[in-house]
This record gives C-alpha cells, structure tokens and sequence, in this order.
C-alpha cells in the first residue's frame, strides 16, 4: 500500500526507520536546503545491505522541511529510493545505497541542486556563523562583565551591531514591580537619521571589529539621546489585544507592523513598519523585554533574524539569571540577613581598609562596640521572635542616624559594631549618645564602647581590642550608657 506517512508501513519497517541514526550536521543541512526535496521509496521488507541508509533519508525526510516523502511503500523485491529536486531525478538502489549517509546526502545535492541553489545555500550558512561567532563573542563579554548592567548593554550592543543582527535601535525595558510595568532602562541606536549615518560611516571607515564595537559601547562612546527618550517610557499591558501582552503571552519574540499599534506607549518609540518585541524570560520569570526595530531601512524583519533574536535573547535571560544569582550570593555574604548590616566578614575587610588609610593619612578613626542589654533574658522570656525584633530595630537605628560613610558591622548574637573614619574623640561621643538615645526610644537598652585613634592607641588596629574593653566597663557600670576611657555616662547625662 502506498502512502505519503510512515503508517502505512508494517511495524517492523516503521521501527527501523524510527531508530535510524541522523547526524545532526546532516539534519540542519538538510533542513536549511533552499529547495525542497521529494523522496519517494520503496522498502524492502527483507533487510538487506543498503537498508541502513534508506532508512536514514526517511528518518531525515521525517524531521524538517528539506525533504518531504511523496510516496512509502513495503515492497518484496530490492529497496529502491527515488529523489526528486526541480526538474531532475536520482534513483537509489545496490551499491547506490552501500556509500555512507554524508556521502549520500552530498552525492545527492550535487546532481539535484544547481548552482544559484548551491550559493543561496551556502549564503544562509554563512550568515548563521557568522550570527553563532557574534553570538559567542558577545556571551564571552557578557560573563567577563563587571556588572548586570554591563552585560546587559553589552547583549544589546550585539543585538544592534551589523556583526549580530545589525538592527538600527534596540531598547531594553525592565519590569518594576512598583509601577506594574516595564521601564526603559538601556537602548543604543540613533535618534535620527543624520546620526545614524554618521555612525555607519565611522564603522565602515575605522574598519571596527565586533571587540571594538563592544569596547565602544561599554565605555559609552555613543550617542545617549535615544537612551534618554526610552528612559521615558513605561511598557505596561492595557488590552489583550495590544502588543505588549501579546509579546509577553508569546514563547518567542514577535514582529509586529507599525501601522495599526495598538499600545499608546509604544507609538512614543515611533516604529518602523516592522518591530520586533520579545519577552526575556529565566525559570518562567519574565524580566523584561526587548524592543528592535530597522527605523532607518527597509524596516522589515525577516524571519531568519526574528528566529536568531530569539537565541540572542534566551543567552541575555541566561546571563541575566546568573550574573543576579551571583549578586545575591555577594550580598548574602556581605549583608547579615537580619538587620541589614555588613557581616563580621564584610566589616573586618572594611576595617582592615579604613586603618591602612588611617595610618597612610594621618586622619583619625573612631569605633564604637555596642551590645544589647540583657538580650539573653528577652530571648528567655519573650522568645527568639522577640528578641530579632529587637535586632532588626537597632539594625535600623544604625542605618538612620550614622553618615553615610559610616561602616556598621554585627560581629554575631546582639553585639555591632561600628567603624567611624575621620571622627575625633568628641565626634565619636556624640555618635554613641545619639545612637543610645535613638535606641531607648525604641525601647531598646544599649550599652556601648568607644575608642578612637590616635588618641587612644599608638596603632589603629588596635581599636577594636580598647573599645570591646570599655563595652564591659559600661555594663560593669549599670548599663544604659557608653564608655570612652575615664568613666561610663548614661546617654542622658
């Protein structure tokens, strides 16, 4: 029975079809051929030595568009397979079926594809190279980026560099959570068509690679007008209709025409006939979306480069994701979770800075040691909830009333620290009677120790041993007060 699908086979044939194996440089051979193929086959249903690649071609026949069956049968005699490309044929039987499936397909393209097909094929190759090279070497910057926002305007960069996909502007619009929608952040392209073609001129006369295209653009040696316009809108859904919402309902980037926009915002962007807007996704998270479009060309978009802004962008998402992982492990280190200052970690590198700068300068340093009074018994008898609010208070006072210069650490369980560079002895003083009374009115309890350098001490890094020494004096004394030395005085005296 003859049949244009694997169905009308037996099970035993469609299975070995089914199992064949296909390489997968053949697959997107095949499938990126400019012409399709038509395969018609008659399969033996004895296998015999050129079965193996039979099989093969109907496999490939069966996973894209470059090949498409016409006609399958089982036969009892030989197999036999027919080719078909434009006005010419190639029949497959016997030996023509022994060589391996490279040589095959090759042997195949050759006789069947003429020449005009065989440079339009090799033109989509290249061109799809040289957008993976593109691709490669803006991942590359993206990973050695100092920051999130680095990398981000890097992509971008790509994305509108004729080495990428050579759009004409490209936008960046972040989601914030405040304004329920998506804020322009990042864009890189001309405002006008004047700038635009001073901008190609210098390309092509300065003969610029991509590398220097990408230093360019991180040091922002670009024209920042359209930047600044895109930083005035806001990308919120309004309609399901509108292309927002479309863009954000679609699993890949959508081209729209420019002539019935439904979205008001977007019209501020004055699009060309053809955009492009796409939502960046990581871990079903959108995070943003990306606006292309050609505004001083053909304005169109063809499909080959709608499909590669897609690759472009689940690389953006993939780089966004773990250059923000990697900023909240950085934070997590350096932040203590609960009240919101430096870690003992963090604050011993800060420390370790501001007495090298101290000893180098000559400038004073002060540092106060605080710790809460009678925190065991708030955990004892109002429970740990309890005593981390407290906690989270006195991290706030900290935060509100020290300048912001100021380096406050929580060595561990109720005791801070504070780091005061260029304070004087009287500055420190005042600093620890302001943060005592703050706390009381919180009504929180505080006892604090205080140095300061050089006053107190021939060498900076000895500070931190003087000023936990006066926190026990305070304490000693009954609490509710702060020490520098000579006596402990309450923070209302």
């Amino acid at each position: 029975m003859k049949s244009r699908s694997l169905e009308s086979l037996p099970e035993d044939l469609a299975r070995r079809i089914r199992l064949a194996f296909v390489p997968p440089h053949l697959r997107a051979l095949v499938q990126n051929l400019p012409s399709r193929l038509e395969l018609r086959a008659r399969l033996s249903r004895v296998p015999g030595p050129g079965d193996v690649v039979a099989c093969q071609l109907l496999k490939l026949a069966t996973l894209g568009r470059g090949i498409a069956i016409s006609e399958v049968e089982a036969v009892d005699g030989p197999t036999e397979l027919t080719v078909t490309g434009g006005d010419r044929s190639r029949v497959l039987r016997g030996d023509d079926l022994s060589r391996s499936l490279d040589a095959t397909v090759h042997r195949l393209l050759v006789e069947l594809l003429d020449a005009n097909a065989f440079v339009a094929a090799l033109d989509a190759f290249a061109s799809r190279s040289a957008k993976l090279d593109a691709l490669q070497t803006l991942t590359s910057h993206m990973l050695r980026a100092e920051d999130l926002d680095q990398a981000l305007f890097t992509m971008l960069s790509g994305i509108s560099s004729g080495f990428g996909l050579g759009f004409h502007r490209v936008a960046l619009f972040q989601y914030d959570e405040q304004r329920g929608g998506f804020v322009g952040t990042r864009a890189i392209g001309p405002l006008d068509e004047s700038e635009a073609h001073r901008i190609w001129e210098a390309i092509e006369l300065e003969e610029k690679t991509l590398d220097a295209i990408l230093s360019d653009y991180t040091k922002r040696n670009v024209d920042a007008r359209f930047e600044q316009h895109v930083q005035t809108v806001t990308l919120a859904p309004h309609d399901p209709r509108d292309e927002v919402q479309q863009a954000l309902d679609a699993p890949q980037p959508q081209r729209f025409a420019s002539g019935a926009i439904v979205h008001r915002e977007l019209r501020a962007l004055a699009p060309a006939r053809e955009f492009v807007l796409a939502a960046i996704r990581s871990h079903g998270k959108v995070r943003g979306l990306l606006f292309a479009d050609d505004r001083y060309g053909d304005e169109r978009v063809s499909d080959d480069r709608l499909a590669f802004v897609g690759f472009f962008i689940d690389q953006m998402a993939l780089v966004w994701e773990n250059l923000s992982l990697l900023r909240r492990v950085e934070r997590e280190a350096r932040y203590d979770a609960l009240t919101g200052v430096f870690t003992r970690r963090a604050f011993e590198e800060r420390l370790n800075e501001e007495q090298a700068r101290s000893s180098r300068t000559g400038s004073s340093c002060g540092l106060l040691v605080i710790d809460v009074d009678r925190f065991k018994e708030i955990n004892d008898t109002q429970g740990h909830a309890a005593g981390d609010a407290v906690l989270r208070a006195l991290g706030a006072v900290l935060k509100r009333d020290l300048r912001t210069h100021d380096v406050v650490g929580r060595l561990g369980g109720d005791e801070f620290v504070v780091l005061l560079p260029g304070a004087s002895s009287v500055e420190s003083t005042a600093v620890a009677r302001r943060i005592g009374g703050s706390a009381r009115a919180q009504g929180v309890s505080l006892s604090i120790g205080g140095a300061c350098w050089p006053q107190d001490c021939p060498n900076p890094a000895d500070l931190l041993a003087i000023a936990d020494a006066r926190l026990y004096q305070a304490k000693r004394a009954g609490r509710g007060r702060s020490s520098f030395g000579a006596e402990a005085s309450a923070f209302d005296d």
